[in-house]
């Protein structure tokens, strides 16, 4: 692999149309320390591309077979992920929420905006497209991070033989004291609501990442995004040799940051039993991972109904960054009332089971409560007649 200048300070021309910044001006945009010096790059060529839609359908699979499907997607998991190229855009979201939600799993003290994030793009330069990715994938970072209010510690870019590959990592960077005797413009202070005055994180877990077999406790899902359940560029469809169709169009920084802080907050305070990032493989993989050997009959009723949608196939392996937390009993209202506060959807689906082990996937039959609530709404209106 060798370091390419050259693909960060050209200028780019896509579908014929030049781009108005390079993607080192897009990235340096994000930086904490706006002073980095880049080597120059005068004399780098245009980049011509042509950037490749994602096909409109998506490809046909069987709703019965979601455990089936459990156990591709789980081994697909044991290689590092490759950009999917046709979802530039959602695909560099996805995994720069993936950084920032693994972050909640660790012990400290600080907010979201606290954060810093390095990136790397290990990338194939050469097949048509790849590079217009690049860009789209830049611009993402742009304006994700900017609506997140994150900075970039650094970047880089390297060019690769292989698969195209794109990594985030978060991390806390170290602050300087403020100088008493410095002048008063030069003293930083808070720049955003989302900051802590002395953040700290620890590498040690704050909770487990397996499930605690407390049958009395409960398994809560929270997305923490608003946008639509789809699997174009999930990893089902990966492993099918498929593109999926439609993907996921992360779109609600806003509804990010209140998941994250309330997660946080959750998580420092040890309310907490055992969490884990939904990520590569959804929900599902989540869940199985979660359950180690430990054992979980996961009921979506709630969340099928919540969102209108008659496909758990669809809710089950679509990759929107989220959480999977397991709570005591104790703190259900607890719980309750902090995300109701900020306007945060839940989603309880179910308890630990000493009857099985691993992961059941299934539709319970039997009512839930959005359910009970329109009977008998109904039966009320039907008494008023």
């Amino acid at each position: 692999m060798t370091e390419k200048q050259s693909a960060l300070h050209s200028q780019y021309i896509i579908d014929g149309c030049r781009c108005d910044t390079t993607p080192a001006e897009l990235l340096d945009e994000c930086l904490r320390d706006t002073h980095i010096i880049h080597p120059d790059a005068q004399g780098c060529a245009d980049i011509i591309d042509e950037s490749i839609d994602p096909p409109v359908s998506t490809f046909t699979y069987d709703r019965s077979r979601n455990e089936e499907y459990l156990g591709l997607c789980l081994n697909a998991t044991s290689h590092e992920r490759t950009f999917r190229l046709l979802y530039p855009d959602a695909f560099t979201r996805q995994r720069i929420a993936y950084a920032l939600i693994d972050r909640l799993w660790n012990e400290g003290h600080y907010r979201l905006g606290d954060l810093n994030l390095w990136a790397k793009w290990t990338w194939n330069t050469r097949p048509l497209g790849n590079m217009s990715a690049f860009y789209m994938s830049a611009e993402a970072v742009n304006s994700y991070l900017f609506d997140l209010g994150v900075k970039l510690g650094d970047y880089c870019f390297e060019e690769s033989d292989e698969e195209s590959r794109v990594d985030f990592y978060a991390w806390l960077p170290e602050k300087e004291e403020a100088n008493e005797d410095a002048p008063t413009e030069e003293i930083r202070f808070k720049s955003s609501p989302y900051e802590s005055h002395h953040p700290w994180i620890s590498e040690a877990a704050n909770c487990s990442m397996e499930m605690i077999p407390d049958p009395s406790s409960w398994l809560i899902y929270i997305p923490f995004d608003t946008c639509p359940f789809n699997i174009g560029g999930s990893l089902l469809a990966q492993v099918h040799g498929r593109n999926g169709g439609t993907g996921p169009h992360i779109q609600d920084p806003d509804y990010f940051i209140d998941c994250y802080e309330v997660i946080r907050e959750l998580a420092e305070d040890g309310i907490i039993m055992a969490g884990a990032t939904v990520r590569d493989g959804g929900l599902a993989v989540a869940a199985a991972k979660m359950c180690g050997e430990h054992g979980l009959e996961m009921d979506i009723n709630g969340l099928m109904a919540s969102y209108n949608e008659d496909d758990p196939t669809r809710l089950l392996f679509a990759e929107i960054p989220g959480v999977l937390i397991q709570i005591s009993a104790n703190d259900y209202d607890y719980l309750d009332s902090q995300l109701l506060l900020q306007d945060v959807a839940y989603y309880p689906v179910g308890h630990p089971s000493a009857e099985r082990g691993g992961l059941g996937l299934c539709r319970n039959t039997k009512a839930v409560v959005a359910d009970i609530l329109a009977s008998l709404l109904e039966q009320a209106s039907e008494g008023e007649d």
